[in-house]
């Protein structure tokens, strides 16, 4: 393959070939306007032989606790468990998991929970810094892996909205123009660039942004990885390739540098779905995820569930390769090879890193979405999303995200 810059890494819809939205913006000025809450995959049990924190913290990533925890409780990192990585500029709420032989209260079988709590509440502070919090003890029978998330809760500010087609003719440059999705039958749709007469108020703001997402909340979000996955500056992804070419890594380097391989076939596989036309429909031999149940099952003609498709019941998914990945049959099964040549790489030299391999749903569904509107010029954006989904993408659907302020969660 080719050296991969970062302008080849698509990593928003407008990197996609679709036009770029007519709102210009910028997050993360400071750790409050980022502020995510992990949604547990499971209720634990309230026995076991693990300890669940759960713990608040800001300017501080997951890795950054792991040590501080590992440390405070006189353990290997590799001991603390936690369902998936979070960025470091946010107020975060996290779960982690250490076993219950390394707390200091050193509890018997028939200490209650609430004892449990108690007694590592008040020794909290000589353990830790105050600028991790920790919020809830619970006990369980096994510890946390990752992927043991449901997904997560946002509440984001986006500072400086503007009209990006002023921005753009002050620069002398053609204005953007507004897009949605999709219409009714699932065709990706223009609307007319905003007149200069539209002035920049934030009620002209509010309109388009309101009508924007209400557009891609029916049609679904393109679940493409954002700039995180893939390093500053594609790092993590140049990374990855140098491991499947032989370079020795330690394991942890090793597995988030294969993902970033893993997630830049997807990322184009997306890409070329797109440029047939096929980024909001079924493709014939598609693989196909149930909403309700997480069940993937073939679908032979694309027409007799398109239907279920533009309902959101169903969606297409796309190749996370690995050696336990599931092919799809047809037209969708060559569009993945497409995406897997361009990249430089063969199914083989994934099987070969010992990656087990996903499907990956195309388009997600934010749940709960709510803007609030401080002022004119900035919105809080509350949603939830799934598992593996990045809050950061979701939003430029809608806004463009200014140079420097995107970090991706």
């Amino acid at each position: 393959m080719s050296d991969p810059g970062t302008e080849s890494i698509p990593t928003c819809p407008s990197d996609l070939g679709l036009p770029a939205p007519s709102i210009i913006g910028s997050i993360k000025a400071q750790a409050e306007d980022f502020v995510v809450s992990e949604l547990p995959g499971y209720e634990t049990s309230g026995q076991g032989e693990f300890l669940y924190l759960q713990i608040r913290r800001s300017n501080l990533n997951t890795k950054d606790v792991a040590q501080k925890l590992a440390r405070a409780f006189s353990m290997s990192e590799a001991e603390v468990g936690y369902a998936g990585l979070k960025d470091k500029n946010a107020i975060t709420t996290q779960q982690f998991s250490i076993p219950l032989i390394r707390i200091p209260v050193s509890p018997g079988p028939e200490e209650s929970l609430s004892q449990l709590e108690e007694d590592l509440m008040k020794r909290w502070p000589e353990l830790l810094e105050p600028e991790l919090e920790l919020l809830q003890v619970q006990r369980h029978t096994n510890g946390l892996r990752r992927g043991h998330l449901q997904g997560n809760q946002f509440s984001i500010r986006i500072r400086n909205l503007a009209l990006a087609a002023q921005a753009q003719q002050r620069k002398g440059n053609d204005p953007p123009v507004l897009y949605s999705a999709g219409d009714s039958a699932g065709q990706s749709s223009l609307k007319k660039p905003l007149k200069e007469s539209d002035g920049g108020s934030g009620d002209s703001i509010r309109e388009i942004l309101e009508t924007c997402s209400s557009h891609w909340l029916r049609s679904g979000f393109i679940n493409l990885y954002g700039t995180q996955r893939f390093g500053k500056e594609g790092s993590t992804l140049h990374q990855g390739l140098a491991f499947m070419d032989g370079k020795k890594a330690r394991k942890w380097l090793l597995d988030l540098g294969v993902s970033a391989v893993q997630s830049y076939v997807f990322n184009h596989y997306l890409r070329l779905r797109n440029e047939k036309g096929q980024l909001f429909h079924l493709m014939n031999g598609d693989l196909a995820v149930k909403a309700n149940s997480g069940g993937i099952f073939k679908v032979p003609v694309a027409a007799e569930e398109e239907a279920r498709f533009q309902s959101g019941e169903i969606c297409y998914t796309g190749p996370m390769f690995g050696k336990k990945l599931r092919s799809p049959e047809g037209p969708s099964l060559a569009l993945e090879q497409e995406a897997l040549s361009y990249a430089g790489r063969t199914e083989e030299d994934f099987k070969k890193m010992k990656v087990p391999g996903a499907r990956r749903a195309g388009l997600i569904f934010l749940r709960d979405l709510r803007l609030e509107w401080p002022g004119d010029d900035s919105v809080w954006m509350d949603f939830t999303l799934p598992a593996g989904s990045y809050a950061t993408v979701a939003i430029s659907h809608m806004i463009q995200l200014e140079e420097n302020s995107e970090r991706s969660l």
